[in-house]
């Protein structure tokens, strides 16, 4: 119990490395498929970063000012104070970012009014760019033609907004405006009315600067679609809550049209500022105009009063007590007048029961108060002095109105000459010399990035999605065959390959060319367990065979004849792929007669045998191909040849065509007494596999084992990467007890 215990313990502590392992070995097999996608991802990136439109950011500065209000808070002295009180500022973010301002700048710069040139679609745009920048670099290179159609006037119905109409250039004086199949010639300077089926269309066209024959694409867009669009792309950040500071910016790919978007908004801002002042003083001036007037006609009344009283009774001046009644009388009645016009600003801004206007209005009560007692304590004076005081101070008050009054109509007019804004603009927008995007080194990287990223899942996903085998374990976890040999990727028979593609009978053999060759020490590997198999056989004859085409069995058998005659062994290799066999191409023999003319019996064995191809090798080739070769091995005759030619051989090695297309190999595996799968790393899978294991199993064909083929070097270890094949040194300590 605790040895099953301990087991389990060391499998599971070793599962995740051998996890994390064949992700990494996943990743190295298909390392051609993530470099390919890293460089495409690399060469979209880098094509996105130097062929794409620069972006270019321009930005202006503006402050909030306020004026000097120091002194006197009077309504009457510190009139300019109603105008220059400075504003808050998340406030003006709104107004600048207002469609009042954003369509005045729009109406400036015509920019409902789309002129840009016809180019070849896709590349000519680009092809255009790149001249300028190279002309921008080198400049005795030539400068190209400007290209460019000054459009200020572009009326059309609005069921053409939004619609391209092409302008072509006839000389630098005329054009031709193309509205389907019309043509309408304009003369450069004046406007030019066309009649069209949509309705009339009115242009004028201001400059001309390109080339005869060239057209330019116009479009008339609708003014609110252009006023939101600049918005949207308006930014806008007041700095910090108490600032005094605005920055605006604006993005765009044309750096001079972007600063005079930006400086046309700061000048609407500012004069829209100016013309809201202005309208205010110039109110305030209607009134008093009217005021004044009756003011004045108070004060001479009340004085022609005062002067008729103090005629008829001969009064000249007040006592002591009767002047300070009188100054404190007036004092408390300008108050009154103050805090009443004080109390009527509050109200416009906020209701009766606001904690600011019920403040004003106890202040009222005490001056009201004030005015009480000084009215009792006027009523005690003698009646001559009571009169005058009255008149006095009507006198007093009326021309202490009509003086403020006077002063204040005075300071408005200075400041509705003035024309002073709460805001000035303190950074103008400059045409921006440097690019915010894109950002070269950045994309360049992040594509890169992007493209690993995508490449190892690509990689990853392939190996999952295909379920090709990649180490030798997921064979025998799948299966439950036994893995003889595993035979690594040979760089020297990958070049034999690509010779015996164009002159098969040139090639030589891997084996007797390159003996130190990791395949070919491999495939010795594989000798040993075949001569060990063989010694429990019922015969000498050994099957070769895989589930598809195109995982080495025709290398492996051919190699491994060559290893075995070398050996000293009598081997006689038999070509039994009768659909598709080449091992005569590549021994330089002669195809027929061969295997199919000797199990039909149309020669003997004398006559199909090549003798010592190789050292200690003889070749029984294919012979002639029939549509019916699938039947020659399921007859009598084939087992009685077989069993007939191993007499004379150590071995009777036979490459077999592949299982899953054909059933011949199946009925040579049943004549063999070892049969041998050949699975190809990458290439066959784990559930091609598992059909042929079944489909010899209905036959009663029992499978020897397996040879992984093109395992493919990998770093690290020393190892031929096998994968999971990494052996721990505690792997063979599984019993607690043995480590003590």
């Amino acid at each position: 119990m605790g040895h099953d215990v301990a087991v389990v313990q060391a499998v599971s502590e070793r599962s995740a490395p051998r996890h994390v392992m064949s992700h990494l070995d996943a990743i190295y097999d298909n390392r051609k498929v993530v470099l390919a996608v890293a460089l495409t991802f690399i060469l979209i990136g880098t094509g996105y970063a130097f062929l794409s439109k620069p972006v270019y950011r321009a930005d202006i500065l503006v402050q909030l000012e306020k004026r000097d209000q120091s002194g006197s808070k009077s309504l009457f002295n510190e009139v300019s104070s109603m105008y220059d009180s400075k504003p808050d500022s998340s406030g003006e973010v709104e107004v600048i970012g207002s469609r009042l301002v954003v369509g005045q700048a729009v109406d400036k710069l015509n920019l409902a009014v789309e002129v840009s040139p016809k180019y070849f679609p896709v590349l000519g745009e680009v092809i255009s760019r790149l001249k300028r920048q190279i002309y921008s670099i080198w400049p005795g290179v030539s400068a190209p033609t400007r290209n460019e159609l000054v459009v200020t006037e572009l009326d059309v119905p609005p069921s053409l907004y939004g619609r391209p109409l092409e302008i072509k250039v006839s000389t630098l004086r005329t054009f031709e405006l193309l509205v389907g199949d019309l043509r309408i010639a304009g003369i450069v300077g004046k406007k030019l009315l066309a009649a069209t089926p949509f309705g009339p269309i009115e242009v004028r066209v201001d400059e001309i600067d390109a080339e005869p024959g060239a057209k330019f694409v116009v479009k008339r867009l609708s003014r609110v679609s252009v006023v939101d669009a600049v918005r949207d792309k308006l930014t806008i950040r007041d700095k910090g809550k108490d600032a005094d500071v605005i920055r605006a910016s604006y993005d765009g790919t044309d750096p001079a049209g972007i600063a005079a978007i930006l400086n046309a908004i700061a000048d609407a801002y500012v004069r829209q500022d100016i013309q809201r002042k202005s309208e205010e003083v110039a109110r305030s001036l209607d009134f008093l105009q009217l005021q004044l007037p009756q003011l004045k006609k108070q004060v001479e009344e009340s004085e022609e009063a005062l002067n008729t009283y103090r005629a008829r009774h001969r009064t000249v001046s007040l006592g002591e007590e009767a002047n300070t009644l009188l100054r404190r009388s007036v004092e408390a009645q300008r108050r009154r007048v103050e805090l009443e016009q004080k109390r009527k600003e509050l109200l416009v801004l906020y209701t009766k029961d606001h904690p600011a206007v019920r403040s004003i209005e106890s202040q009222l009560q005490v001056a009201q108060d004030e005015l009480s007692d000084i009215s009792q304590q006027t009523g005690m004076l003698p009646p001559l002095e009571q009169d005058v005081l009255a008149l006095q101070r009507d006198v007093q008050v009326n021309s202490s109105v009509y003086t403020a009054l006077r002063g204040t109509y005075e300071q408005l007019r200075v400041i509705k000459a003035g024309k002073a804004a709460n805001a000035r603009v303190v950074d103008t927008a400059v045409v921006p010399e440097k690019t915010i995007w894109p950002k070269r080194a950045f994309i360049i990287i992040a594509a890169l990035l992007l493209g690993l990223f995508c490449g190892i899942a690509a990689a990853l996903c392939r190996r999952h999605l295909l379920d090709a085998v990649n180490d030798p374990s997921e064979i025998e976890d799948a299966t439950g065959l036994k893995v003889h040999a595993s035979v690594p990727y040979s760089r020297q028979e990958s070049k034999l390959r690509r010779l015996v593609r164009k002159n098969p009978s040139a090639a030589p053999v891997l084996a007797g060319l390159w003996s130190v060759d990791p395949a070919v020490e491999g495939l010795r590997g594989f000798r040993t367990a075949l001569l060990y198999t063989m010694g429990n056989a019922p015969n000498r004859i050994v099957a070769i065979t895989g589930a598809t085409a195109g995982v080495g069995k025709s290398f492996l058998a051919l190699n491994v004849a060559a290893i075995l005659g070398e050996s000293g062994m009598r081997v006689l290799l038999v070509d039994a792929d009768l659909h598709r066999g080449v091992l005569h191409e590549r021994l330089k023999a002669v195809q027929c007669p061969g295997l199919s003319d000797l199990l039909r019996g149309t020669c003997d064995v004398r006559e199909v045998i090549r003798r010592n191809v190789l050292k200690g090798v003889d070749l029984l080739p294919t012979g002639t191909l029939t549509p019916t070769f699938t039947d020659l091995l399921a007859t009598r005759n084939a087992a009685d040849t077989l069993n007939q030619l191993s007499v004379d051989y150590d071995v009777v090695l036979c490459d077999g065509a592949p299982l899953i297309p054909t059933d011949a190999a199946a009925h040579l595996a049943a004549l063999a007494g070892s049969t041998f799968l050949v699975a190809r790393q990458g290439v066959t899978s784990l559930g091609e596999l598992r059909e042929v294991v079944r489909k010899l199993e209905r036959i009663g064909v029992t499978v020897q084992g397996v040879v992984m083929n093109g395992v493919q070097l990998r770093p690290g270890h020393g190892s031929y990467g096998y994968g999971r094949y990494r052996y721990a040194a505690d792997s063979y300590q599984l019993d607690p007890q043995k480590k003590r």
